[in-house]
């Protein structure tokens, strides 16, 4: 492992945990000061724990095999959405990007989707993202047309098993201290989940900010690619891995996040004729996307895009591997 992701790996996810119990431990969460430092901080670092799963899922932090699956799983367990759901959506985004096979975009580039709901459930998916996104993100696992093997899918619903065992003992034990007196929660103590509930959000957002708008199919065109100009831009893009050189990312997914931006200039630099949707910071790209979900939130064919599909797999037939998708 690379001692440059050792600022990142330090980073998150240890701060989000550690740091989201000494802030619960040692501050009242009528403490406004702790609050308006604290809240921000976990917020930015559970966000980021995105981030390091999805290098996790790519193998692009050269861990062991199976240490990179406990990770994974420990994660998704503590997320609510199990490794083997994430990999095979993610999978077939970086395969399918923008089609009607892109698992990860689901409604926004589902042609059966109408404008009006796709209107409606970006709002839905942006403000109450912790229930929208196991909905958007389990279909791979419980829908009927999923393109996944029942094999995998039996793996998938353990995981689901397990994440509800845990999370049940979690809320039982909580109901438990509360009725013992052992730790009286009160209404005031819901602050303390507004870091992980932000991070949610953000993730949501980050992913529409990523694609939705894009009508194209090829990975620099389907993507808004964050190019930093300024030093906020800078620290936010390497401590999430460089994710945001987005389209990069998705032409060579398994590129070191360190080489991201000078392909990215190669690559305009070859063909200064095609005009990449790169933005120099990420007000710029949030700007651009806020304008698009109001208008149109889609991708692919809800987006505009007229290319044909024939050549596209059926939904119950596109099963890709691993490690075809990810090269």
């Amino acid at each position: 492992m690379s001692l440059k992701l050792l600022p990142r790996l330090v980073a998150f996810p240890i701060i989000a945990c550690a740091g989201q119990i000494w802030w619960m431990a040692n501050y009242s969460p009528t403490n406004i000061v702790a609050s308006l430092i604290w809240i921000p901080l976990l917020s930015y670092a559970w966000f980021c724990i995105g981030g390091f799963s999805h290098e996790v899922v790519h193998g692009n932090l050269n861990l062991n095999p199976t240490l990179e699956k406990i990770i994974a799983r420990s994660i998704g367990t503590l997320l609510g959405i199990p490794y083997t759901v994430y990999r095979e959506i993610h999978m077939r985004h970086h395969a399918y990007l923008n089609t009607p096979l892109d698992w990860e975009m689901w409604p926004y580039g589902d042609p059966k989707s109408s404008l009006r709901f796709r209107r409606i459930f970006v709002w839905f998916d942006i403000l109450f993202a912790v229930i929208a996104t196991p909905i958007i993100w389990g279909r791979i696992c419980f829908a009927k047309d999923s393109p996944v093997a029942p094999r995998v899918r039996r793996t998938m619903k353990l995981e689901y098993w397990a994440i509800a065992i845990f999370w049940l003992g979690i809320i039982g034990g909580c109901i438990w201290a509360h009725q013992t007196s052992w730790f009286l929660f009160k209404p005031e103590h819901i602050i303390f989940a507004l870091p992980p509930l932000l991070a949610t959000i953000a993730n949501g957002f980050r992913k529409m900010m990523d694609h939705v708008g894009t009508s194209s199919f090829d990975p620099l065109h389907g993507t808004r690619t964050i190019v930093g100009r300024n030093f906020i831009t800078k620290g936010l893009s390497f401590f999430n891995f460089d994710l945001p050189v987005h389209g990069v990312h998705h032409r060579y997914p398994k590129l070191k996040h360190s080489s991201l931006k000078q392909r990215m200039a190669e690559i305009s630099e070859t063909f200064p004729e095609q005009n990449y949707r790169v933005f120099p910071s990420f007000f710029a790209a949030f700007a651009d996307t806020v304008i698009t979900i109001i208008r149109n939130p889609g991708v692919g064919v809800n987006a505009g895009c007229t290319d044909d599909l024939s050549h596209l797999p059926s939904q119950s037939s596109a099963a890709v591997s691993t490690n075809q998708a990810m090269q």
